[in-house]
């Protein structure tokens, strides 16, 4: 399901634009002392962000984007465990979406750093290592996206009572003709 707002990336002149427009209105019905703090306090806390991404040039996108996925992770761990309580660890496709949520965000947050770290180590790759690191996390976000989506969007129900289905015994017609290579009837390995 979408939500209405996705986030987008600002420079700090986006978030100026933004700010500069919350001061017109907040002068415009009368400005409020708690008004004013938060709007400062808005401000404030998007330029230590931009500054503090500062260094990573245009693979700051991909940084904030494990940032905020590591928070949406979180609270989506958080809503699994109040849902589930102890039949939590039963969900083991889950868990393992979760757990592959976590190593695509790390894979982001490495690939930038180690994109980085090479451009300051060895100026001439700069170019090629930051391509590289692009392309990594264009793929890495696009598996997370997936994987969040699944999170709440599968098929694990069903997919658990066919598995159940099959150790009953009620699926054996798709064996038929099928060599079992537990028998006796036969080597289970090619001969040389």
């Amino acid at each position: 399901m979408k939500t209405l707002m996705n986030p987008i990336d600002l420079e700090l002149r986006h978030v100026r634009v933004i700010v500069q427009g919350m001061m017109r209105i907040a002068h415009s019905d009368g400005m409020h002392a708690r008004e004013l703090a938060l709007i400062k306090a808005f401000y404030e806390s998007c330029r230590e962000d931009a500054e503090g991404l500062a260094e990573f040039g245009d693979l700051a996108t991909h940084l904030r984007y494990a940032e905020r996925g590591s928070r949406k992770l979180a609270r989506s761990t958080f809503w699994a465990m109040g849902r589930y309580q102890a039949k939590l660890e039963q969900r083991q496709t889950l868990l393992g979406r979760i757990v592959d949520i976590g190593a695509e965000l790390f894979a982001i947050s490495a690939a930038v750093v180690y994109a980085t770290t090479v451009a300051a180590e060895e100026p001439a790759r700069a170019d090629s290592a930051r391509e590289l690191a692009d392309l990594f996390c264009r793929q890495a976000r696009r598996r997370a996206d997936r994987l969040f989506h699944a999170l709440w969007a599968n098929d694990d129900s069903e997919g658990y009572a066919a598995a159940q289905a099959v150790l009953d015994g009620r699926h054996e017609w798709i064996e038929e003709g099928i060599p079992d290579p537990s028998t006796a009837s036969g080597p289970s390995y090619a001969e040389r």
